[in-house]
């Protein structure tokens, strides 16, 4: 019997050789990360600019206002996120830094927001794999509070830039943005970031600290193995076996050697930050049953 975290051996095949989809819209908030990918045109900082007007009345969260008039809900109507095939390129191509931040950030948002209201409760009868336990995580008030407190301090990260350009710090460390060109040539920009990759970059706090609480929200290893170990193969069966180990390995030897002090390798970075929130979307039903609607769970 196929539980809720069942991948289909077939479904991942077509996904991981099909064609890639068409260059996505970018919206007006933007997921910063270091990434190789920002020159490309759907991915680049000086387009997110499109007005907050766009948020759509369809996707109602339970947010303060603030949040509320932050989160471009657009994006699961834009790129099809109600199907599963999407989900299963969006959760690929996020893997692969392939998508504009701010579709990712959104997605987030939207997914962690929708399972705060409609998630499954203890007494959800429609919630059970085939041995009788949860096939999908039902959160205590603790784990309420901190999806709850999550979302509201990404929000609040929040800064403008420039004329429209807003930038919630989700991972990426501190940069001396009043230095910062983003209008560059891009072999400039290559450079610069080629550099930042060698040397390292100065961390912020307060992204760090959003990173952090994003990884809390994941399984357990030891509490609950069955679900650290399904949301790791996924990011496996999508990114390749190889490729997972290069990169945790990479990950490892920075962790071992202490960090870099107040600084940090931008490639590991991106990664551990990547990889964190495709295992949280994983594990709270996107990849399954994208951003949760109201009733889809029985009480």
């Amino acid at each position: 019997m196929m539980t809720k975290r069942t991948i289909s051996t077939v479904g991942m095949t077509i996904l991981l050789t099909a064609a890639q989809l068409a260059a996505l819209m970018c919206t007006s908030y933007a997921f910063i990360l270091p990434s190789s990918h920002q020159a490309s045109s759907s991915k680049s900082i000086h387009q997110h600019n499109h007005p907050s007007s766009l948020l759509s009345s369809s996707t109602q969260l339970n947010l303060s206002s603030q949040s509320a008039n932050t989160i471009q809900s657009d994006v699961i109507q834009r790129l099809e996120l109600d199907e599963k095939f999407a989900r299963w390129k969006f959760l690929q191509q996020l893997l692969e830094n392939e998508l504009a931040h701010s579709d990712i950030e959104d997605v987030l948002l939207l997914s962690l927001s929708a399972y705060l209201q409609h998630g499954p409760g203890p007494k959800s009868y429609n919630n059970k794999d085939e041995n009788g336990g949860n096939a999908s995580p039902v959160l205590d008030e603790g784990q309420r509070q901190m999806m709850s407190g999550l979302i509201e301090e990404i929000v609040a990260a929040s800064d403008g830039i420039g004329d429209s350009r807003f930038f919630h710090l989700l991972v990426l460390p501190q940069v001396d943005y009043a230095s910062m060109t983003f209008d560059v040539e891009e072999e400039d920009q290559e450079e610069q970031q080629q550099q930042h990759q060698e040397e390292g970059v100065q961390i912020d706090n307060a992204a760090v600290s959003i990173l952090t609480q994003i990884e809390q929200l994941l399984p357990d290893p030891m509490e609950d193995e069955e679900s650290y170990k399904s949301a790791w193969d996924v990011v496996i069966d999508l990114y390749g076996r190889e490729s997972v180990r290069v990169k945790e390995e990479k990950l490892q030897r920075e962790k071992e050697s202490g960090g870099r002090g107040t600084t940090t390798y931008l490639e590991n970075l991106e990664w551990r930050t990547l990889c964190a929130v495709g295992r949280v979307l994983i594990h709270y039903d996107f990849l399954t049953k994208g951003v949760l609607k109201e009733g889809i769970y029985s009480q």
